[in-house]
Formats: C-alpha cells, structure tokens, sequence
C-alpha cells in the first residue's frame, strides 16, 4: 500500500502544480511550502477517504494504513500551515496583522479535527468511539474546507485551467468519508489497531 500512498501523493502534487503554477500565479519558488501543502493536504483527504472505504468493507488492514496515513498527512499539513500562515499566502483571512472571522473559524474547525486525530493515535479505544472520533474528525475536516473555499467554489469562471479548488475536492472526499463511516457497521476487534 506504500506504494499506493506515494501514487496519490504524486498526483496531488502534479494537481496543486498545475492548478495553481501551470494556470494560476504562484511561483515554482513557493513548491517545497505553499504547493506541497496543498498536496499533503489533498493526500490526506483522500487518505481519509480510502480509509472510510476500508472501514465500511471491514478491511481492517485498508483501514489501519489509509487512516494511520492520513493522520500523519494531516500532521505534516498542520506544521508547514503553521509556517506559511500569513497575509502573503493567505490575505483573505486576515484583517490588519490579525485573523478575520474566516481564518479564526478555518483554524479553529482545523486544530478541533487535528486534536481528533491525535486521540485517535491510542491504541486503546473501543470500536464505537474509535467511529465516533472518526466522523467527528472528517465533519471537523468538511467546516474547515468548507470555512476556508465556499466563497472560490461557485465562481467556476475563475477557477484556475478550470481545475476545482483543492479545497472543493477535499470537502467532497470528507462527505464521502462522513457517508462511510455513518454507514458501516460497528467494526469487530479484528479491525482495531
């Protein structure tokens, strides 16, 4: 399955390169941050997808790697967000040198999720709750995207090549993940980590 993880990976990185290189504005200068950002946060939503998949067939192999991989994406997201955030990257969410309600929300809604997916780490947490923190992580995940892009996702003229913000693809995948997981059965231990 690494193998798998390192396909999506380069994926969402040619998807964040030319989305927002190749048609938008941003420099190749910025691909080791502000790009590879968007693609780690992109791998992770899909990550999390593959895992809600993995949950719902009871595959628990599936599941522990594509949960464990997305948990690990998010936190690497978090530690290169934390670095760039600033009114250079990110003027829309800032009003003067502090947040506006946007970019309080959008981070407020994004370290509720993180803070999930970090309790979901113990190994000692019943199948029910291990559930339960899942689809509140990934409802957690669908308010920060949502928070963060709404505002670019209906104006499809000024999407860029007329790729989907990556923001919209990843609110996409957590409803599908949220679906998921409300739909499967209570694992058995067999799928626990």
């Amino acid at each position: 399955m690494i193998r798998q993880l390192l396909t999506v990976l380069l994926c969402t990185t040619t998807y964040a390169v030319m989305r927002y290189a190749a048609f938008g504005d941003v420099s190749l200068t910025h691909l080791p941050g502000y790009l590879m950002n968007k693609s780690i946060a992109l791998a992770a939503a899909v990550s999390l997808f593959l895992a809600s998949l993995g949950f719902m067939r009871t595959q628990g192999d599936r599941y522990r790697f594509w949960s464990r991989a997305g948990s690990h994406l998010v936190f690497v997201h978090v530690l290169l967000s934390l670095v760039i955030l600033s009114k250079g990257y990110f003027a829309k969410w800032f009003e003067g040198d502090r947040l506006n309600l946007t970019g309080e929300g959008m981070l407020l809604m994004g370290v509720l999720a993180v803070y999930c997916f970090w309790r979901l780490a113990a190994d000692e947490i019943l199948p029910a709750v291990r559930r339960s923190l899942t689809t509140l992580a990934c409802a957690l995940v669908a308010s920060h995207l949502l928070i963060m892009g709404y505002g670019g996702w209906l104006q499809v003229q000024k999407w860029h090549g007329g790729l989907p913000p990556i923001t919209l693809l990843g609110f996409c995948l957590m409803l599908g993940s949220l679906i998921s997981f409300l739909r499967a059965k209570v694992p058995s231990t067999a799928t626990e980590d």
